[in-house]
């Protein structure tokens, strides 16, 4: 039963997320518009003809009115979910990566609709990529002018795409962390966070905690370069292909540390 301190309002009746994305919803604060997305299920509401839809909805905060767009269908996965950012020219970009594809897929929003499909393909990157995309974590940063993408991908490891032009456009953007190769299926779980300016933290895993007894460390980019919490230089060049790995940056909680 649903059970509320005031009007419960539903944005989407059938849709999941991951984790490992963001941001999954953000606010348009210039014209009061909530931005969602999420992965829709076949068990869910509209069966299978909504199983895999990756969709994004618009909710206006002062007239409650809805518009929900269906991106692109996959199969049904909660890694598939968008990402979103507010460009600073007021148009929404909207990011996704189906698990284990070969791009990173996106689409502007310009006020009134969502346009076509684009593609970001992670076979043409210097070298090229030894693994497959997934995830899609959307940061911007005015002090570089420039937006950041996040993905796993070459090395089982993230990746970063980066644009200048608000995310008309991308390029290969480098290595965040090289892997542990000595234990694992996937090196390293991270979430990310921005200060809104100039820059980037994540907290990391060294290994999949399924696999390995994990412990987490943080670090941050900074000028094009990736730092650990004391400041300490760690990649002089975040842009290429060599990197440290995650356990490199500061311990924050060790494996089995108890709170």
């Amino acid at each position: 039963m649903d059970i509320v301190n005031g009007n419960l309002i539903q944005f989407n009746d059938n849709g999941a997320w991951c984790w490992y994305q963001d941001e999954r919803a953000v606010i348009d604060t210039v014209n009061g518009k909530l931005i969602i997305g999420s992965d829709a299920s076949g068990d869910g509401f509209g069966g299978s003809s909504r199983n895999g839809n990756v969709e994004g909805s618009i909710f206006d905060m002062e007239t409650s009115d809805l518009q929900q767009r269906n991106f692109r269908n996959t199969g049904c996965d909660d890694h598939n979910t968008p990402a979103f950012f507010v460009r600073p020219d007021g148009q929404y970009l909207a990011m996704y990566a189906d698990h284990y594809d070969g791009y990173s897929r996106y689409r502007l929003f310009n006020g009134t609709n969502w346009l076509t499909e684009q593609q970001f393909d992670w076979s043409t990157i210097p070298g090229g990529t030894d693994f497959s995309t997934t995830y899609s974590n959307l940061f911007y940063l005015p002090a570089e002018e420039k937006a950041y993408n996040f993905v796993r991908c070459y090395a089982k490891s993230p990746n970063m795409m980066v644009s200048t032009d608000q995310g008309d456009t991308w390029s290969y953007g480098g290595l965040l962390t090289e892997p542990d190769v000595s234990i694992g299926y996937v090196n390293g779980y991270f979430k990310y966070s921005s200060n809104g300016y100039d820059r980037i933290d994540f907290v990391a895993t060294e290994h999949h905690p399924r696999d390995y007894n994990t412990s987490i460390y943080h670090g941050y980019i900074l000028n094009g370069q990736s730092f650990n919490s004391e400041s300490t230089l760690m990649d002089v060049d975040v842009s290429d292909k060599n990197a440290p790995t995650p356990a490199e940056f500061t311990l924050v909680f060790a494996a089995n540390t108890v709170v």
